[in-house]
């Protein structure tokens, strides 16, 4: 085989002529790339030219049709607001009459003045430890009655948006808990320095009362027998077994029963306490008094005045009991004490008894056991915490709502609605919508006894639904809801101005949730709508009908379903996204010329200022389409839209009222 020939190699010259074609080759390929991107940018930037020309007519034919739109609906909103305003100064003036006729000594919640001069008297009140303990317990319900009655201004406020009232209405509630801690602490401050004068026939002293929802019991071991395990307390009906521990130490039990959860605003957890809470404190005892001829001299220290809480398990002497944490779980305490289970919804058997966390701000279960609910109303638990201590219902129970509907009631344009949700409980619930407020519909004492007294008493739907809350159901959700619920919360605005606007349907419309709500934006809300137009024979208007209806989905004909959605604050839109859709929809976008063009021809894309104009039926500015069956489809009656203009305008603010404290587009 011959040997391979050498390659010669390049010279100089060679190889300088190489780089130098290399080097053009690249100069020229740089500016072929810069001239196609040029291009390119220039071809963009024509579309977006062209993009922006037609979304300019695109929005300005927009805003000219909602401007119009706007002011033909001024005269009828106007009238709405004149006679919705005239009703609620009505019905406060009503209310703040029979707060006279009650002869309340507990200030309005929205005078500044005089519940700055209130709660001054009950922290006065609290220092000094003035009064019989029963006093003390009914001042501490004067407190809490100024927190019931401003419950209606908080939804008020929320409704309106008002964040500076509603937060101001926020701190005279958590000060009036406050106050109501303080009071009772120097009520048994006091009661601790004359312990002596409570002194039974063999030296026990075991005192307590109740009033005014409140009871309230102080048990001081004066004999510390090691054998002792059990302290009853007949003033509040309570029984406690104590560990060894207890039983040994110079200290007092207090035990008092609180009929509202303080901590319901700041939980940062899942858990509600249900039936109000029980706080069970170890307190120090003061120097006790001494008898000199006949005297009675009694040391005045901190402790006359104000308690000493014992941590519990009790620091061993010597140790700081504010940094003291024992490295083993304590003996626990148990509990036997009476539990109105007719009076919340409990949604867990066998029942969570919890205490509260204040470093973490959370209820929590742990050193919780025993827990036992008899049938004679006798709740025991056992546990190694003390402090406040709670039967736990889980906050967001009832969310997400399954459904939702909307009915009118008493025929077209009538005086009532009814808004029933499902919460996944036994039956659906449903509120009673009039112009006198809001109220629970009879089926629901039937599916939850502990609802009967709300049913039929009307009220303002921010009071019915604090009243629900502290019966087990919590139907007020807020930001720390939606995670749990696995929803995205709607923009307030938006929400509230589509509540506002299905809700002057309320008289004429079957309403319903949307399967395809809460895929569309935050900015976004999705209903459905059938017009009732058989009146003559009763109209179907029972919730069987309406769940027919809006199950069947028929888009053509007199039961027909339509889509409404708001589109942001652009307006009202016409959307196809009823439930039978196997995909969200697709909304008409901006993105680009041909969606712009696509949006300027569909009615899909057309927006309007408010339901009634949307409703009367599109613009059809393209002749195939108002050729179509669409016409006839996305529409409701001229008679339905007069009937709708006429409802009631204390009934179409009933229900957007209750409709916005619902959530029911961001739980939904």
């Amino acid at each position: 085989m011959a040997p391979k020939a050498k390659k010669a190699k390049k010279t100089k010259e060679e190889l300088e002529a190489e780089r130098a074609a290399a080097e053009e080759a690249a100069r020229l390929a740089e500016e072929e790339r810069l001239r196609l991107e040029e291009e390119e940018r220039q071809r963009l930037a024509e579309l977006e030219a062209q993009r922006q020309e037609l979304l300019g007519q695109l929005l300005a034919k927009d805003k000219e049709r909602c401007s119009k739109e706007k002011d033909e609906a001024q005269p009828l909103l106007a009238s709405l607001r004149a006679e919705r305003a005239r009703a609620t100064e009505q019905a406060h003036q009503d209310w703040e009459w029979e707060r006279y006729l009650s002869c309340t000594h507990v200030p309005h919640p929205c005078n500044a003045k005089l519940v700055a001069a209130f709660k001054a008297a009950l922290a006065a009140d609290a220092a000094a430890g003035t009064g019989t303990l029963p006093e003390a317990l009914v001042s501490c319900g004067g407190a809490y009655r100024l927190i019931d009655d401003g419950r209606m201004f908080v939804a008020g406020a929320r409704l309106a948006g008002d964040a500076a009232r509603r937060a101001s209405l926020a701190a005279d509630a958590a000060d009036a808990h406050a106050l109501v801690g303080a009071r009772l602490d120097g009520a048994t401050a006091r009661l601790l320095a004359f312990a002596d004068e409570h002194s039974g026939e063999k030296g026990e002293i075991n005192v307590g009362a109740e009033a005014a929802g409140f009871g309230l019991a102080v048990w001081v071991n004066t004999s510390k027998n090691p054998r002792m395990k059990v302290v009853e307390m007949p003033s509040i009906n309570m029984v406690v077994d104590i560990p060894k521990q207890i039983a040994l130490a110079s200290v007092a039990m207090r035990c008092v029963r609180r009929p509202k959860d303080e901590f319901f605003n700041e939980c940062t957890n899942e858990y509600m306490a249900l039936g109000g809470v029980l706080y069970a404190d170890l307190l120090s005892l003061p120097p006790p008094a001494r008898n000199v001829a006949t005297w009675t001299v009694r040391p005045v220290t901190p402790l006359s005045s104000q308690v000493h809480r014992v941590p519990y398990p009790i620091p061993p002497a010597g140790a700081d009991p504010l940094t003291f944490r024992s490295e083993e779980e304590p003996p626990p305490l148990g509990f036997t004490l009476p539990f109105d289970a007719s009076s919340v919804v409990l949604g867990s058997t066998p029942l969570t008894v919890g205490w509260w966390e204040a470093e973490t701000k959370s209820w929590s279960t742990k050193g919780m056991s025993g827990v036992s609910f008899k049938p004679d109303g006798q709740l025991s638990f056992q546990s190694t915490r003390m402090g406040a201590l709670a039967v736990l219902g889980v906050r967001g129970a009832c969310l997400p709502y399954r459904r939702w509907y909307v009915r009118p009631a008493g025929g077209r344009g009538g005086p009532a609605a009814h808004v029933t949700l499902d919460i996944g409980g036994p039956a659906l619930l449903s509120f009673e919508c009039g112009e006198g407020g809001v109220s629970l519909s009879a089926s629901a004492s039937e599916a939850w006894p502990p609802l009967a007294p709300l049913v039929g008493r009307r009220m303002h739907p921010g009071v019915l639904l604090a009243e629900l809350s502290a019966r087990g159901l919590h139907l007020l959700p807020d930001a720390r809801d939606a995670e749990r619920a696995r929803v995205v919360p709607k923009d307030a605005v938006v929400e509230a101005a589509m509540c506002e606007q299905l809700a002057m349907l309320a008289g004429v419309c079957l309403i319903a949730r949307a399967r395809w709500n809460q895929a569309a934006a935050p900015d976004e809300c999705i209903a459905r709508v059938s017009e009732v137009l058989d009146w003559e024979e009763g109209g179907r208007t029972e919730q069987h009908h309406a769940e027919r209806v809006f199950t069947k989905e028929r888009e053509d004909g007199e039961k027909r379903v339509l889509s409404v959605m708001a589109r942001g604050t652009r307006g009202f839109a016409f959307v196809d996204a009823l439930d039978k859709r196997d995909v969200p929809p697709s909304l008409p976008g901006h993105e680009s010329v041909e969606a712009v063009a696509a949006c300027m021809e569909t009615v899909y894309g057309e927006v309007h200022d408010n339901l009634f104009a949307l409703l009367a039926g599109p613009e059809y500015t393209n002749e195939e389409l108002a050729a179509g069956p669409l016409p006839a489809r996305l529409r409701i009656s001229e008679d339905g839209l007069a009937a709708a203009r006429t409802t009631s305008a204390l009934l179409s603010e009933a229900v957007s009222q209750l409709l916005q404290l619902l959530r029911v587009f961001s739980f939904s």
